[in-house]
């Protein structure tokens, strides 16, 4: 019986399949930017929302100029964030295409999206925390449950609504930071310099 010894390789080398972490990062990325586009959309509808949740409040003793001025910081923080997370879902988006089609600057765009993400997405968060503050102190105003009770339970909602902010702002950075992490690996460098 005779041995059959392997077929010859051709070119005398065989070359190691590719990285797999730029199409799942490329795909990430592109569905983020997704998202944040859907948000920008979304975040006029959810202000002309409220305001009609509001005018109950007015009936049940809250003063009209505070629900007025609490309505038009809430429209204009509405509009703005919706701006902000426009803009940061188009870079996230070409950001995720470019890391798909393996090209260089892709890492620039993905960490320029990532400061900028953690200042204007915290800058947003910041100021949408000062309208619910506003908000919750309408909501206590209004036909009051009286005394210790109402100082309480606005005390309760203080802390809720810091927590909330906290693990928002995690939630918020957690993207970001794993990009500009992994983008300053030197493995990942390396693999970027021979596309």
């Amino acid at each position: 019986m005779e041995s059959q010894s392997p077929p010859p390789i051709q070119g005398g080398t065989v070359q190691a399949p590719g990285s797999k972490w730029p199409t799942t990062l490329g795909i990430i990325s592109i569905i983020f930017g997704i998202g944040g586009l859907l948000q920008a959309g979304i975040a006029p509808f959810s202000a002309a929302m409220t305001k009609g949740s509001m005018e109950p409040f007015v009936e049940q003793g809250a003063d009209q100029a505070q629900v007025d001025d609490f309505l038009a910081q809430l429209e204009a923080n509405a509009y703005l964030g919706g701006g902000v997370a426009l803009v940061l879902g188009v870079i996230l988006l070409v950001g995720g295409i470019m890391v798909l089609k393996r090209k260089t600057a892709s890492s620039l765009v993905l960490k320029a999206w990532a400061v900028l993400k953690i200042l204007g997405g915290g800058f947003i968060m910041f100021k949408s925390m000062a309208v619910q503050k506003m908000q919750m102190e309408i909501m206590f105003s209004a036909g009051g449950i009286g005394g210790a009770e109402t100082e309480m339970t606005a005390d309760i909602t203080k802390y809720v609504l810091w927590f909330g902010m906290a693990f928002g702002f995690l939630w918020l950075v957690a993207l970001p930071i794993f990009l500009l992490v992994w983008f300053n690996r030197e493995k990942v460098k390396t693999q970027m310099s021979e596309w």
